[in-house]
């Protein structure tokens, strides 16, 4: 018999599951009789992690076990769970239960961080659990809102306040962004606002900034980096839209792993003169990946420098809500297929 148990039941049953599960024999000589599989069919490997959509909706989790009486129950740390079990039913095939487990869509306010639950599988008549943690999200690596970026105004139309990355107090200095000149200026052009970044100038000077460097990076392939961008525009005129993101320090675009392309352009679009929401959905998705020759490392950074050079004129650009998540092939969410590529953020946009 299948069932699902009650959430207030999980402490007292992981207590006394995992003080069983210590018995390195007895639980070496179980592992083969109850399993959770991603086929219908169970033909393919064992998982010992899985994840679930960042939008949330049902996914469904296959156990093969050999035990007649099996309980089955979902626990996260959070005060109001964000996924449940909603069903355990027999397939038809011998020993196989189909679990439909049922997850809240990830808050726009965290992007893609990851957060994590544990479905389980419990025999009781034989002191025998089965743990695998579920995800939603990657594994942030650099993660920022600039909520405590509090220079100037919030109000993308005044420039009064404004301050330069270089005389950013210690403590923001400290988070790792940096600047560099783009030609022929000598200046990097960043500016903390409230709440935001400014990359630019009324004066026709371009802007870059840098994210942190990570030490963890050199043990990641597959790097997304997710952020938010607009051009400025006004009654009487339009900045330059496009903006460049580079990657620097080991890694190249995944879009160009053929030809090792390091850089792509993109189109922001430009703030909402109104004022409702100045972003008007600019949210960027930028995918990265070590190769062979250029891998990934602890120097690796994201460089977005504002406008082309292309054109005379100003290229003001505003960046927000920046994130750079680690990716687990075969285990997290395929990101990079599912928006077909670095681009506009075509998830978000399903939301």
């Amino acid at each position: 018999m299948i069932k699902m148990s009650k959430s207030f039941l999980v402490p007292a049953i992981l207590l006394v599951l995992l003080a069983s599960c210590g018995k390195q024999d007895g639980a070496k000589l179980r592992t083969d009789r109850m399993s959770f599989h991603l086929k219908a069919d169970c033909s393919d490997d064992a998982v010992s992690e899985a994840c679930v959509s960042l939008l949330g909706g049902e996914k469904t989790i296959y156990l093969k076990s050999d035990y007649a009486d099996v309980s089955i129950f979902w626990q996260d740390a959070a005060g109001q769970p964000w996924a449940k079990v909603i069903s355990c039913e027999k397939t038809g095939m011998e020993g196989v239960t189909a679990i439909t487990l049922g997850s809240d869509e990830r808050s726009e306010s965290v992007l893609y961080t990851r957060r994590s639950g544990m479905l389980t599988a419990v025999a009781a008549s034989e002191n025998y659990g089965l743990f695998m943690p579920v995800h939603q999200g990657g594994i942030a690596r650099v993660y920022e809102t600039f909520s405590d970026w509090t220079y100037g105004s919030s109000d993308p139309y005044s420039f009064a306040g404004d301050v330069m990355l270089d005389y950013w107090t210690t403590s923001l200095k400290d988070k790792g962004f940096t600047s560099e000149p783009v030609a022929p200026d000598t200046l990097g052009r960043c500016y903390g606002r409230v709440g935001f970044l400014r990359l630019g100038d009324s004066a026709g000077h371009r802007g870059s900034v840098l994210t942190p460097r990570n030490e963890r990076f050199r043990y990641d392939s597959l790097l997304m980096v997710s952020f938010k961008a607009a051009a400025y525009k006004d009654k009487s005129s339009e900045d330059d839209a496009q903006f460049c993101v580079e990657v620097v320090g080991g890694g190249v675009i995944r879009d160009l792993y053929s030809e090792e392309g390091s850089s792509v352009t993109f189109t922001a679009p430009y703030i909402d003169t109104k004022l409702a929401d100045f972003w008007n959905g600019g949210n960027f998705l930028v995918f990265v990946c070590g190769t062979p020759n250029n891998p990934i490392t602890a120097s690796t950074r994201i460089k977005i420098v504002s406008g082309t050079g292309s054109t005379a004129g100003n290229g003001r650009l505003f960046i927000d809500e920046l994130s750079i998540t680690k990716i687990v092939p075969d285990l997290d969410e395929d990101f990079f297929k599912e928006n077909g590529g670095s681009g506009q953020d075509k998830i978000m946009a399903k939301k």
